[in-house]
């Protein structure tokens, strides 16, 4: 009887598990024709930009960027290639994701190494809670 009590406990954590990953699942891209309004936390990175550009998140969550383009980029904190220890930095990849945590509120500029001179860069907005 005592397993009978546990499943409908069992059972609401698993329905919410799934409710989050449904919710998940949006278009990360604002400018998309087929955007439903939310940002996932994943930002593309194609051949000449990051889609989307700008992004605005909460103290604590995380973004990644996935590679979708078929030239080499990177992710690198900053506004200028002289930045010698940038907070987070992806080094050179042509597929692939990268992930970084942001832990405080902030705005926090970045971009592509490679890309820099024709003005690949993207901005994250962490607010507070």
């Amino acid at each position: 009887m005592s397993g009978l009590r546990r499943f409908p406990s069992a059972f609401f954590i698993v329905t919410l598990a799934l409710a989050s990953l449904y919710a998940a699942c949006g278009d990360d891209d604002p400018a998309g024709t087929d955007d439903d309004g939310t940002f996932t936390g994943t930002v593309r990175v194609l051949d000449d930009r990051f889609s989307p550009s700008t992004v605005t998140i909460t103290v604590g969550d995380s973004v990644t960027w996935r590679w979708e383009g078929s030239h080499v980029h990177s992710v690198e904190e900053g506004t200028s290639l002289v930045n010698p220890s940038p907070m987070f930095d992806s080094g050179d990849k042509t597929s692939g994701t990268f992930g970084y945590r942001f832990t405080s509120v902030d705005t926090v500029r970045y971009f592509c190494r490679p890309h820099f001179n024709i003005g690949m860069k993207g901005t994250v907005r962490v607010q507070a809670p």
